[in-house]
């Protein structure tokens, strides 16, 4: 299914919203991580630990990773469609060059 670019475009900045407010999985465990640490070493937990930082950045690889993906299947998928274009046209010369025979064939 083919989606068009301009609802694409105006998705972005939703998507962006959307991601900048939720930490990701690996976020969620580096948080949980610095949590039981400072529990176990009898101190107070002040947020943004040293693996709650670490699982942010590697949620924002992992982000990077699926809109890189994603921007080669819409790449892959362009290409597609300029190739069968390309091919309807060729497809649609060979149609007129075999009417062009049957007609000259019909004619004495």
């Amino acid at each position: 299914m083919r989606t068009n670019p301009i609802c694409r475009l105006m998705l972005v900045p939703v998507a962006l919203a959307g991601l900048a407010s939720c930490d990701g999985p690996n976020e969620k465990a580096g948080r949980k991580a610095d949590q039981a640490a400072a529990a176990q070493s009898g101190s107070n937990y002040t947020g943004e630990g040293v693996n709650e930082r670490l699982g942010e950045a590697k949620d924002k690889v992992e982000r990077a990773n699926a809109d890189a993906a994603d921007a080669a299947a819409d790449a892959l998928e362009k290409r597609a469609d300029e190739i069968r274009a390309q091919a309807d046209l060729a497809a649609d010369r060979l149609e007129e060059q075999a009417k062009a025979v049957r007609k000259n064939q019909a004619q004495p």
